[in-house]
């Protein structure tokens, strides 16, 4: 059956959001977005309340009758228009799974299993290694202990390539069995085997009827293969089935989908493989900073990698976050001092009220501090975890933002500058918004209609927010010192043409409008300096067509990497002056 219409409920920590997809004029698109609040923090916690009413603010907006009388969405769309043909749901708001892992290698079968659970809404609460750690060797009563202390959801076992080592695998597999067997019949760990296939059986033996086994694909069959995606999926489904178990109203929420709750995570993940096929030598950024987590995820050419940083946003996670980041480099963001006490302030009443909007300018600074430094760290956490991302340039198209710090409270040139502050891309690349907060209920499509998906994406659904260049330069450079020039050609619909040119100026930003009509190049390079473009130093194509946006062209001569000045003052002037030039400073929000 072809889709005519589609409702997605994305509940997250902080926000439920409905978002409806329709077909219009023999196309299928996004039409509109609700949201209310989870209600996971309420007396009566009912994650399905927040549903229904996201689904009626939707209803009001759209004018679709979307609720039939008793609050049930109203499944399949009827002929006077009501309801919708589907119901899928996404979701980031459940406990994390406590997974404790085990392998022969720190640097092959564990690394591959971290980075599957940083993947995931899962936390590493232990690891047992076979290979000595700080100079000794795990005993298998210390592993026993460690499983004990840990109580995991799920313990996760790979090492040894097929064919390869068998015993010190066979030995993390009889502890993990005994551990599982001590705890009661209702607590005991899923414990899934990734690892060498000639142990499969074996471990299937070792489980026997009473113990839940899973067998996978091994995560490294060979050194140079690597395999996680299936580890991925179950950690995945581990993650919904104690969701379905602890959140209250979920269950309703299920009955009305099509297919099973998709982690919030994985449908950001479909989106940006999709988006990576269009530049596969650049590939894909996408960016969620929401109330409690995290996430990046990059895809590029054949790779994709993710990072889910729990206890990391501008909601609930605001706390840890200040916690390990601390003072200073929240402060380094702002355009005026700010007491740490006043910041704390602001951390712990954001902290109890996720849901409140900064009321002021310096509330907003703040908040968008902490979206830098989240992203900092989940950055810092992808390039430690996939160390080949960091010798690739940081040339993505596009990088799309999306996340309650992307919501459409906050200037546009703010939030830009939160992604070139945090994020540092090279070259020329596309910011994309999400200020609604759709890309999670898109990628959930994929399961259901993967040709709607691409209808949707197709039609651009998000803001083009800028155009970025941003040259990498070969040590710093003066304030204002000129960097290069480009003549910026615009030819609009009605054949008129328009030509002029713009000068990067070291330290600072440049913004240049570009009608959103008719079609804009960039043309002739004149370089000041060895600053590298994406194509080498010195080096540009003769002709580069752009897109603009919301904001245009942002031309940043700040050099990469960031240098922020020393001195608090001069740091203070330099970010006021950054944040004037991109056009985010006003005498209010």
């Amino acid at each position: 059956m072809s889709l005519k219409s589609l409702v997605t409920i994305d509940v997250g920590s902080t926000q439920t959001r409905a978002l409806l997809f329709a077909r219009v004029e023999d196309r299928f698109r996004f039409v509109a977005a609700a949201s209310a609040p989870t209600h996971l923090r309420a007396a009566h916690p009912d994650v399905a309340l927040g549903g229904i009413q996201a689904l009626e603010h939707l209803s009001a907006i759209s004018g679709r009758l979307l609720l039939d009388p008793q609050g049930i969405l109203i499944v399949p769309e009827l002929s006077n228009g009501a309801g919708v043909d589907a119901c899928l749901v996404t979701l980031s708001a459940a406990p994390l799974v406590r997974v404790v892992l085990g392998g022969l290698s720190p640097e092959w079968s564990l690394a591959s299993l971290q980075r599957a659970v940083a993947s995931t809404y899962a936390q590493v609460v232990d690891v047992l290694s076979v290979a000595p750690q700080d100079g000794r060797r795990q005993s298998e009563e210390e592993w026993l202990q460690a499983l004990a202390t840990a109580e995991p959801h799920l313990v996760v076992i790979a090492g040894g390539i097929d064919g390869g080592a068998t015993r010190p695998v066979q030995a993390l597999l009889e502890t993990a069995a005994l551990a599982a067997r001590l705890r009661p019949e209702g607590e005991r760990p899923r414990i899934i085997f990734a690892g060498n296939a000639v142990l499969r059986e074996e471990a299937v033996a070792l489980a026997g009827r009473e113990l839940p086994l899973r067998v996978l694909q091994n995560v490294r069959p060979r050194v140079d293969v690597e395999h996680i995606g299936p580890v991925v999926e179950a950690i995945d489904q581990r993650y919904v089935e104690r969701a379905m178990a602890s959140l209250p109203g979920l269950s309703l929420l299920r009955s009305w989908a099509q297919k099973d709750v998709l982690p919030t995570a994985r449908a950001l993940s479909h989106v940006a493989r999709y988006l990576s096929l269009e530049t596969p030598d650049r590939g894909t950024l996408v960016v969620d900073v929401g109330g409690n987590h995290t996430v990046l995820t990059v895809a590029h050419g054949g790779l994709l990698a993710q990072v889910v940083r729990s206890e990391s946003g501008i909601g609930q996670g605001i706390l840890s976050l200040y916690q390990r980041r601390e003072y200073e480099r929240i402060a380094r963001w702002l355009p005026h001092e700010v007491p740490p006490e006043a910041l704390e302030v602001f951390v712990w009443t954001k902290a109890m009220h996720p849901l409140s909007i900064p009321q002021t300018l310096e509330e907003m600074w703040i908040e968008l501090a902490f979206a830098r430094e989240a992203l900092a760290e989940a950055w810092e956490q992808l390039l430690a975890l996939w160390p080949e991302l960091g010798r690739l340039p940081r040339a993505f198209e596009p990088i799309l933002l999306t996340g309650g710090a992307f919501s459409s409270h906050a200037r546009p040139g703010a939030l830009a500058l939160v992604a070139l502050d945090a994020l540092q891309p090279v070259g020329i690349t596309t910011l994309l918004w999400d200020p609604v907060g759709l890309t999670p209920g898109l990628g959930a499509l994929v399961d259901v209609d993967a040709l709607r998906m691409v209808e949707v994406v197709h039609s651009r659904p998000w803001i083009p927010l800028a155009t970025i260049l941003a040259p990498a330069l070969d040590g710093p450079v003066g304030l204002d010192e000129s960097l290069f020039t480009v003549e910026v050609h615009h030819r609009g619909p009605d054949g008129s043409e328009s030509v002029y040119e713009i000068e990067a100026r070291g330290g600072r930003l440049e913004v240049v409008p570009i009608p959103g009509i008719g079609e804009t190049e960039l043309r002739r390079f004149r370089m000041r300096r060895p600053v590298d473009l994406g194509w080498g130093p010195r080096r540009a194509p003769r002709r580069i067509r752009i897109a603009g946006g919301l904001l245009g062209l942002v031309v940043d001569g700040r050099g990469r990497p960031l240098r922020l000045a020393e001195a608090e003052e001069a740091r203070r002037e330099q970010i006021q002056r950054w944040l004037w030039d991109i056009g985010a400073l006003g005498s209010g929000l």
